[in-house]
């Protein structure tokens, strides 16, 4: 049995915390924060075994295998590496890191090491991912893809009286290009791959961040548009749209993908009766997301997939690519 320490607080990881009590072969053994008693409390709460306050402390304990790192994205690389030099296996949160450099660097390392390191990007885990993956043939030609994940951070209120959070500040690589169009990047490029070219345009605040933006990617033959805002709301959708169907994902954020159906068009025939459009489901209800990136982990550890492991691999660093020329951009306008 593999056990996980965990370094970060909030929902993301409670929720990685539920998801480690449904994967098999992995249990919580501890949890990290900067204070004695926020740690001790953190772990009260999720029955950790044991706790830490001090980082070194942990990596150093034999008893951890994975450490799961979900920090502000600024400290990701950092943590990373010293979890990595210390032999543990790492899942670490998306953004994966601030630059392709950095990514580049951390999987050299865990090279060194003997251990892997993925990043935790739920989507492209998900059964309903692969339904899409499996029906995209049945689109035909592709024309237009379209991905919106617009959520309304709480902490927006706060950043527009120039109070400043880690969320909506540059010195921890916040915005919304890395918290939340990061999502929509992995959903399209693990789909078609790299984009011929990239254009991002965003709404930046009075500190430079953007807290919405628009990506624009072009692919031979049809255009992906990748919405994600931290300023506003919008519901959650991803359309592929071909020729001969359109792919919907609702209901959830792309990072999600909890509903995905098949539309078939209403076609513009005059006299037609009946241009309701034919709806077919293909995806499954597939229960909580964050179980699926866990369990692919834990699974590729036992088995030693490096097969797999390379894909994710090379998956991460075409989008943190993607993510440096557009944070170029953003910075430059």
């Amino acid at each position: 049995m593999m056990k996980i320490a965990t370094i970060g607080s909030g929902i993301i990881v409670d929720r990685m915390i539920d998801a480690v009590s449904q994967v098999n072969g992995i249990e919580l053994y501890g949890v990290y924060s900067r204070t004695e008693e926020r740690a001790q409390e953190f772990a009260k709460a999720h029955g950790a075994q044991t706790y830490f306050w001090d980082l070194d402390t942990m990596l150093q304990d034999e008893k951890v295998d994975v450490v799961y790192i979900a920090s502000p994205n600024s400290l990701h690389y950092e943590q990373a590496k010293k979890a990595l030099e210390a032999g543990k296996h790492v899942l670490l949160e998306k953004p994966f890191c601030s630059t392709k450099k950095e990514a580049e660097a951390l999987f050299a390392l865990a090279e060194e090491n003997g251990v892997m390191l993925m990043e935790a990007i739920t989507n492209v885990h998900t059964p309903n991912y692969k339904a899409v993956k499996e029906h995209l043939p049945d689109t035909g030609e592709i024309k237009m893809v379209q991905y919106n994940f617009s959520q309304y951070s709480s902490r927006y209120e706060l950043f527009k009286q120039k109070k400043q959070t880690n969320i909506f500040d540059p010195k921890f690589d916040g915005g919304a290009l890395m918290d939340i169009n990061v999502y929509n990047l992995h959903f399209v490029t693990g789909l078609f791959g790299m984009p011929d070219t990239l254009h991002y345009y965003g709404n930046k605040g009075y500190n430079g961040i953007d807290t919405s933006g628009v990506i624009l990617m072009e692919y031979p033959g049809f255009i992906a548009i990748c919405t994600g805002a931290k300023d506003s709301s919008s519901p959650y959708c991803v359309y592929i749209q071909g020729d001969r169907a359109t792919i919907r994902v609702d209901r959830a954020s792309s990072g999600v993908c909890e509903h995905v159906d098949l539309l078939l068009p209403k076609g513009d025939t005059i006299g037609r009766k009946d241009r309701a459009e034919i709806t077919k489901e293909i995806g499954i209800d597939q229960g909580f997301h964050m179980f699926y990136e866990l369990s692919d982990f834990v699974r590729m550890i036992e088995h030693d997939d490096f097969e797999q492991y390379d894909q994710y691999k090379k998956q991460t660093l075409m989008v943190m690519e993607l993510l440096d020329e557009a944070k170029k951009q953003r910075d430059e306008r």
